[in-house]
């Protein structure tokens, strides 16, 4: 009883290596073959948006911040 059940787990477990082998080689044939990677100016201008977008945001942050401070300094009338 004992060995079928460990004959199954050993089938088991060799199918599921060859679905995770399966998987790996196709997985590297999409990444090499389908996919179209962008191009070194393409990935220079969409860092450069990205660098502008963060920079943008993070203003806008600091201002929320600073503004809400000095309302609340106003309301509390607390210097610091």
């Amino acid at each position: 009883m004992l060995t079928a059940g460990r004959e199954v787990l050993e089938i088991y477990f060799i199918l599921t290596m060859a679905n995770v082998l399966d998987f790996i080689k196709d997985s590297y044939h999409e990444m090499t073959q389908k996919v179209s990677w962008p191009t070194w100016s393409e990935l220079q201008n969409s860092a450069v948006v990205v660098l502008v977008a963060s920079i943008i945001i993070a203003l806008v942050v600091l201002a929320m911040d600073q503004s809400s401070s000095a309302i609340l300094k106003l309301i509390y009338g607390t210097t610091t």
